[in-house]
C-alpha cells in the first residue's frame, strides 16, 4: 500500500514536471520562480522512487540498474540547479558563429522535460509490479500524448494564422489590388490568379493521372513493367519541386514565357504522380467480383472500367484529386521561374471568361514570400498574416468542397 502511495505522488510529481516543461519549451517564460517549483519537484520524485524501490522487496534485479540511472540523473539535475552550475547565464553558443545557440531556458526545460519522462516511467514500472501491464499503459499514453500534441500543434498553428490574420480580412483587401509593395490595397489580382493557376493544374494532371493509373491496374498484364512503373512513379513523387521549377524553366519558359501556362503545365507535372498512386490504390480495392459479374453480363472491357470500376472507385480517385489540389495551392519554388510576377496586374480575360494562359499572374504563395521578404523593412505584417489566412481559408475550403462530393459518391456505393 506503501509503494502505491509513493508511486501516485512520484507520478503525479513527473507529470507536473512534463505539463510545466512543455509551456516553458513553448511560451518561453522567466523560470526564476518554477525552477524553485521544479527543485522541489525533483526532490519529491527522487525520494519518492528511491523509498518505493527499497520497500519493494519483489523488484527484479535486472531493473535495478535501470532504475539506479534515472535517480543519478534526476539528483544530477538538481544539484546542477542547486550549486548554480546551471544558471540564466548558463549558454551553449553557436560555434563559429554559425547554427543554434541553447540558452537557460531551453536547457533547464529540456532537463526537467527528461526528468519528467523518466519519473513518469518509473513510477509507472514500480506501480504496476514491472509487469507487462505496466508497459502497456506506457505504450498507450504516449500514443495518446502524440495524438494531442499533434491536435494542439495543428490547432495551435490555425489559430495563431486566423488571429493574426483576421484584423485584415475587410471587403477592400480582398476585392482591390496591392500597392505600394503591398503595403495598401488588397490581393484581389493574387486570389484570381491562384485560383486559375490550381484549376489549370488539376485539368493537366487529373486525366494523366487518372488515365495513368487505369492502364497500370485494368489493362497492363506485365507485373515487372507495372511494378517498374510504380517504384519509378513513387520516386517521382519524392523529387523536390524546385527541380521540376528548374525543369520548367530550361524547357517551358523557352517554348511559353513566364505565364499562367507555364506554371500550370508545371504544378500538373508535380500532382500527377501524387493522383496516380492514389487512384491506382482506389482502383485496386474495387472488388474482382464486380468486374466478372459485368463481364459475365456481355460488357466490354471498357463499359466494365467506366460503369462500374470508375464509379466504385470514384470516392479514392476523388481523394487523389483533393490531395493534389492541396499541393498545387502550395508550391511555390516552382512557380517562382515560371508563372509568376509580383505586380499587381489585372488578369487579362478573353470573351469575359477566358483567362490569357501567355500572361504572367500573382500567386497567394509568392505574394506571400515576398511580404514576408518586406517584413522589418515596410509596414506588412498585417498584410502577410491575412494573406496566410486567405491561403489557407482557400486550401480548407476548396477540400471541403471535395470531401462532400467524395462523400456523395460514396453513399451510392453499395458493396
Amino acid at each position: 500500500m506503501k509503494t502505491k502511495v509513493l508511486s501516485v505522488l512520484s507520478l503525479a510529481t513527473a507529470a507536473f514536471m512534463f505539463v510545466s516543461s512543455i509551456i516553458s519549451l513553448i511560451l518561453h517564460p522567466t523560470l526564476n520562480n518554477i525552477a524553485t517549483i521544479w527543485q522541489t519537484c525533483l526532490i519529491i520524485m527522487i525520494g519518492s522512487i528511491s523509498l518505493s524501490a527499497f520497500i519493494y522487496r519483489n523488484m527484479p534485479l535486472d531493473k535495478l540498474p535501470w532504475l539506479a540511472i534515472d535517480i543519478v540523473f534526476d539528483l544530477a539535475v538538481f544539484l546542477m540547479i542547486f550549486i548554480g552550475l546551471l544558471n540564466p547565464d548558463s549558454i551553449i553558443r553557436k560555434p563559429f558563429g554559425l547554427g543554434a545557440s541553447f540558452d537557460y531556458d531551453i536547457i533547464l526545460s529540456t532537463l526537467i522535460l527528461v526528468a519528467g519522462i523518466l519519473g513518469f516511467k518509473d513510477s509507472i514500472n514500480i506501480l504496476y509490479n514491472f509487469s507487462a501491464k505496466g508497459q502497456e499503459v506506457m505504450v498507450f499514453t504516449a500514443i495518446r500524448l502524440t495524438a494531442v500534441f499533434a491536435l494542439l500543434i495543428l490547432g495551435g498553428i490555425l489559430f495563431v494564422i486566423i488571429y493574426e490574420g483576421i484584423w485584415a480580412i475587410n471587403w477592400e483587401f480582398l476585392t482591390t489590388p496591392h500597392r505600394r509593395l503591398g503595403q495598401s490595397g488588397g490581393i484581389s489580382t493574387v486570389i484570381v490568379g491562384t485560383i486559375w493557376m490550381v484549376l489549370g493544374a488539376m485539368v493537366i494532371s487529373s486525366p494523366l493521372g487518372v488515365g495513368a493509373a487505369i492502364f497500370l491496374n485494368e489493362y497492363a498484364k506485365s507485373y515487372r513493367v507495372k511494378r517498374i512503373i510504380t517504384i519509378a512513379v513513387s520516386s517521382l513523387n519524392g523529387v523536390p519541386s524546385v527541380v521540376f521549377g528548374l525543369f520548367g524553366l530550361a524547357f517551358l519558359v523557352t517554348h511559353f514565357g513566364i505565364s499562367l501556362l507555364s506554371g500550370s503545365i508545371i504544378l500538373g507535372l508535380i500532382n500527377i504522380p501524387t493522383i496516380i498512386l492514389t487512384s491506382q490504390e482506389a482502383l485496386k480495392s474495387v472488388p474482382n467480383s464486380l468486374r466478372e459479374g459485368s463481364m459475365a453480363l456481355g460488357a466490354t472491357k471498357w463499359q466494365t472500367i467506366s460503369e462500374v470500376v470508375i464509379p466504385s472507385a470514384m470516392p479514392g480517385i476523388l481523394t487523389g484529386l483533393i490531395m493534389g489540389v492541396a499541393k498545387a495551392s502550395g508550391e511555390t519554388a516552382p512557380i517562382m521561374w515560371t508563372a509568376v510576377t509580383f505586380t499587381a496586374t489585372p488578369m487579362q480575360m478573353m470573351y469575359g471568361i477566358i483567362p490569357n494562359v501567355f500572361q504572367p499572374v500573382n500567386n497567394l504563395d509568392y505574394h506571400l514570400l515576398n511580404l514576408i521578404y518586406f517584413l522589418g523593412a515596410w509596414d506588412v505584417w498585417t498584410k502577410a498574416w491575412g494573406t496566410a489566412l486567405v491561403l489557407i481559408a482557400l486550401v480548407l475550403g476548396t477540400n471541403m468542397m471535395a470531401i462532400l462530393l467524395r462523400n456523395h459518391y460514396r453513399k451510392k456505393i453499395s458493396w
